[in-house]
């Protein structure tokens, strides 16, 4: 090994790299990339919306209506089970009750002893859901009808019910002997949505054929004073609440179901037996209605889709259906408390369902599928979530519409990300065809598998950094041709190049260019290993290329004249980039280190070794290779003499990958 040099490298070997005047072409591709990124959130928006869209035609168009309407049962079957309102009882001619007092339809004289055992209680109001608008024929019923209008006077606190029957039926009122002694009439019309479900409750009617308000409005009314009144804007009041409502025309209002009985029911057989306390009823809404099938008053309710049994005390059967008169004990009960159901509004749900989908295509987009899928499924469950947390709040979400916009959300981004990710193929096969363009043939396969790996490190426009460059050209090649038939020269020079060009490759340089017999090769551009390593790579290279040199000469066809080449070996910083103009550009690099290192391989003549190393590379490999000091030599354009070096061709330390 020589000893240290006793000079500096020259001026060309490289502190830290610094960027140059020129602008990579990636820094020009940023405005484009921004733009890109705003069209993609853009075309995101627009898909949302489509999907949201879609969902309230949908919704417009009658479509989701039922499934809704289930929805709504499924949020009340989810909310926790409340005792009924002890405010309300309800006395209900069940069916054991019609059986064992053959009481359908109701004879008179058997309401008037409910009534008068009900009213011995001193209950604060009492509903009759029981229409009473026709005169029995039976022996006796003039004195029936007589003494249960007097009972019903007596009392003076009996709200009666009419029917105002819509489109169905006729209009049914009480007789007058009825209603000229009861508090007051409301008609007991129970509404039914698509399915034939019983959800909401009517609040008042205004035609020509009748105007008055509901049973539960009256009964309401009677028990706390308060009033339905008009409030601005169209609203409806009940005292100082304002009731969200569900129809304008006909005005009726959604009824806050809880998942159990709506309200205490007893039968009438409890109420008449000899040990019955009428006690139970003081100072409470006394509703008297029926149960029994003949009856034909049972409704489907969300309390019942939620597979709740409801008993009554006397009666051992439970039921899968509400009379009429526990729905308007519900809805009594609602006005009491204030528990109003708000539906949440178009314009919120609308920006919700376009929220949720724009959320849902951009992780369909950005995701992969199995995580857009997951995330999806989670976003249902937390929809469905807030739903019921809400529907506790009395905000009624109507879930399923938003889960349809995810529903339709899904696809689209999935789709979306399938047509970004040809496009996107398109434009790398694009870029690799432009990189590899550049770079493939002058590399081994598996460095231009490494560039392309790699390829934000390259920067196009050019930028400078520390590489080893190798120069070799052959001793005497004017020479050696002298005479020789110019397509031989070329025949015999290819092969060569060959030849060269598979060692390069084995040690993964960069082929940079062919000057005639000479050769460029780079270290450290486009990709470097490491100052360090490049300079070892550069110089295996080269023993190789000598090696590979002895291995030709000694396999000449007679005649042939013997081949000799020289290497020069520079590490310096450089600036690396594409070089010449828009129709033809190559990959390459430039500067004084460029120089320099064919500068080197001229002297390999003067010095008579293959290998003439600069002390800047010599550095970097002296403890990998034995090196031989070739003295100091003054090289053409730096102004002071530069200490050189070279290899020993049968050095065989090992160069570290």
């Amino acid at each position: 090994m020589t000893g240290n040099s006793n000079s500096q490298a020259n001026s060309s070997q490289g502190n830290a790299a610094k960027p140059t005047s020129q602008e990579s072409p990636r820094k020009d591709a940023l405005v484009p990339s921004l733009r890109s990124g705003v069209a993609r959130w853009v075309l995101t928006g627009i898909l949302a919306l489509l999907a949201a869209a879609t969902v309230y035609l949908g919704d417009y168009l009658g479509l989701l209506e039922v499934p809704e309407l289930h929805g709504y049962d499924l949020l009340v079957a989810r909310q926790k089970k409340e005792t009924p309102p002890p405010e309300i009882v309800y006395v209900d001619f069940d069916e054991e009750t019609v059986q064992r007092y053959n009481a359908f339809p109701i004879p008179r004289a058997l309401l008037g002893d409910v009534l008068q055992k009900i009213s011995s209680g001193k209950p604060a109001v009492i509903g009759l859901d029981v229409i009473l608008d026709l005169k029995r024929e039976q022996e006796h019923a003039g004195a029936d009808d007589k003494q249960l209008a007097s009972i019903i006077a007596d009392a003076g606190n009996v709200i009666l019910v009419s029917e105002y029957g819509f489109d169905q039926f006729s209009l049914r009122e009480p007789l007058p002997e009825f209603a000229d002694g009861a508090l007051d009439v409301g008609f007991g019309d129970v509404p039914t949505d698509a399915d034939g479900s019983a959800r909401r409750m009517l609040l008042k009617m205004a035609t020509s054929k009748y105007k008055g308000f509901s049973f539960p409005v009256v009964v309401a009314r009677a028990f706390s004073d308060r009033h339905l009144l008009p409030g601005a804007n169209g609203r409806i009041l009940f005292g100082t609440a304002e009731i969200p409502l569900a129809t304008v025309s006909p005005a009726s209002a959604w009824i806050h179901l809880h998942p159990s009985a709506p309200v205490l029911a007893i039968s009438v057989q409890e109420v008449l037996s000899k040990g019955f306390d009428p006690a139970v009823f003081r100072g409470k809404i006394v509703m008297i209605g029926q149960t029994s099938e003949l009856g034909k008053d049972l409704f489907v309710t969300p309390v019942t889709e939620a597979g709740v049994e409801i008993k009554e005390q006397g009666s051992s059967k439970p039921r899968t259906r509400l009379s009429g008169t526990e729905v308007h004990a519900a809805a009594v009960a609602m006005l009491l408390n204030g528990e109003f159901l708000k539906r949440l509004g178009p314009l919120p749900q609308w920006c919700a369902g376009v929220a949720l989908a724009f959320l849902v295509i951009a992780l369909g987009f950005r995701s992969k599928w199995y995580v857009a899928l997951g995330m999806y499924l989670v976003l249902a469950a937390a929809i469905f979530g807030v739903a019921v947390v809400m529907f506790g709040h009395h905000i009624w979400i109507p879930f399923l519409s938003l889960e349809a916009c995810i529903v339709l959300a899904l696809p689209a981004g999935l789709g979306y990300r399938s047509v970004e990710e040809r496009r996107e193929k398109k434009l790398m096969e694009a870029e690799r065809r432009q990189i590899m363009g550049l770079f493939e043939r002058y590399v081994s396969a598996d460095v231009a598998a490494e560039i392309w790996k790699r390829r934000d490190e390259i920067v196009l426009g050019g930028e400078e950094r520390v590489a080893t460059i190798l120069f070799s050209d052959i001793r005497g090649f004017t020479a050696m041709t002298a005479g020789v038939p110019s397509h031989e020269v070329l025949a015999w020079l290819n092969r060569y190049l060959t030849a060269m060009a598979e060692v390069i490759k084995e040690n993964r340089g960069f082929l940079n260019k062919f000057i005639g017999d000479g050769i460029m090769v780079v270290f450290g551009a486009p990709l470097t290993e490491g100052a360090r390593e490049d300079a070892c790579r550069a110089t295996r290279c080269a023993i190789e290329m000598l090696a590979r040199m002895d291995k030709w000469n000694a396999n000449l066809p007679a005649g042939q004249p013997e081949m000799k080449i020289g290497i020069g070996i520079h590490s310096g910083t450089v600036t690396a980039g594409n070089v010449g103009s828009p129709d033809r550009l190559e990959y390459s690099v430039i500067g004084e280190a460029v120089n320099l290192a064919s500068r080197l391989e001229a002297l390999t003549k003067d010095f008579k070794t293959p290998i003439v190393i600069s002390p800047a590379t010599w550095e970097f490999i002296r403890d990998e290779f034995t090196t031989v000091s070739l003295g100091e030599a003054q090289v053409r354009g730096f102004t002071s003499a530069i200490p050189l070096y070279s290899v020993q061709k049968e050095s065989t330390v090992e160069v570290h990958s």
